[in-house]
């Protein structure tokens, strides 16, 4: 008895003290993130810097600087979002095949076990 209530206390103890063995604040600490942006030339000195040929640089503002037209991009952009279907049919074209094939083999057999049960 007296080894089941000293138990008793020492779970009740470890319990209650060893809740949280680091400090918790309840505090909380927001640091904002701010979004720097870089003009042009700063985005293009950098690009020489790593070893980039600026002469064939594609941004909104050389394009635009080039007079390089911009409907080509909606162009590429029209050419991306197709979806070429193709290789799903040539895939739902080979299951098919296989399906018929297994289909016409099934009644071939079929068709065997009917004739020699007939002949029987």
């Amino acid at each position: 008895m007296k080894k089941i209530l000293l138990l008793l206390i020492t779970l009740v103890t470890l319990t209650n003290v060893s809740y949280a063995s680091f400090p918790v604040s309840d505090t909380l600490k927001v640091k904002q993130d701010t979004v720097e942006t870089e003009i042009v030339e700063q985005y293009h000195l950098r690009m020489q810097k790593m070893g980039f040929d600026i002469k064939n640089c594609r941004c909104n503002d050389c394009k635009i600087f080039k007079g390089i037209n911009t409907t080509l991009k909606n162009v590429e952009t029209r050419q991306k979002q197709k979806t070429n279907i193709w290789p799903l049919v040539k895939t739902l074209g080979v299951w098919l095949f296989v399906g018929v094939v297994i289909l016409l083999i099934m009644l071939f057999i079929a068709f065997i076990n009917a004739f020699n049960g007939l002949s029987l």
